[in-house]
């Protein structure tokens, strides 16, 4: 049974850190922003993509007002958990982006790094550091995106574990009609990763009967092997582990 919170570390983990990385350095690269993604806390999950040169060389000599303004902004999301854009002290425009999991906020996406219409970075410094300029309109339309991609990974665990139970309770084995009540119980044990032997000790009969079972099961199924019988059943049948 899966739980109804998880810890920012925990969904980095469940979503996949290579994953999301990917994904980031994507986005900022086709958008021309800087991105990371950070936990509630301000400690960054990933690597920044497309880092803001003024960004990094400012940061190293004034680390305490970037960190002071970054935190203010994290608290003010935190409170509204909705996106928010805002410019910092060096006149760079960046958006914070809420990100869910089971409906709670679990991360929070920090993108931007861009000239603005409204901009007051000089001319120098943008051409120096190769600042991307973009209209704030545009930069809002790329924050309000990332939050309806981001919104595709906000599982609802409860709807998700009372939908999978309904089907179970209305499937009471997924193998009915297809196979014989042994050959239903040794599927059903494969779904759930035993291998042959553990099936085996688990039903009181020979390695060898089992062998048997699976040829027949994998016939009368029509399928090749016993990972295209997990790949195909597994998703429906009941896990005790």
């Amino acid at each position: 049974m899966m739980r109804n919170t998880f810890s920012s570390q925990e969904w980095i983990k469940f979503i996949g850190k290579e994953k999301l990385q990917t994904f980031q350095d994507s986005f900022a690269r086709v958008d021309n922003i800087s991105l990371c993604f950070f936990d509630l806390e301000g400690i960054p999950l990933t690597v920044w993509s497309n880092s803001c040169l003024l960004c990094h060389q400012i940061i190293q000599n004034n680390k305490k007002r970037c960190l002071e303004e970054k935190h203010k902004a994290i608290c003010f999301l935190k409170k509204t958990q909705e996106i928010k854009w805002f410019t910092c002290y060096l006149g760079l425009t960046y958006f914070m982006c809420p990100i869910y999991y089971n409906n709670k906020l679990v991360a929070i996406a920090y993108g931007g790094g861009i000239s603005t219409e409204n901009s007051s970075v000089p001319e120098e410094i943008v051409k120096k550091y190769n600042i991307p300029l973009m209209s704030h309109r545009k930069l809002q339309r790329i924050g309000e995106l990332l939050v309806q991609t981001m919104a595709l990974v906000n599982f609802d665990i409860k709807a998700l574990e009372k939908e999978a139970s309904e089907h179970i309770v209305g499937t009471t084995n997924v193998f009915s009609g297809l196979l014989s009540k042994r050959e239903a119980e040794v599927a059903t044990f494969i779904c759930k990763g035993l291998s042959n032997k553990q099936i085996a000790d688990k039903l009181f009969i020979s390695e060898k009967t089992i062998k048997t079972h699976v040829s027949n099961i994998l016939s009368k199924l029509d399928i090749k092997d016993r990972m295209q019988l997990i790949l195909e059943y597994c998703r429906i049948i009941p896990n005790d582990k």
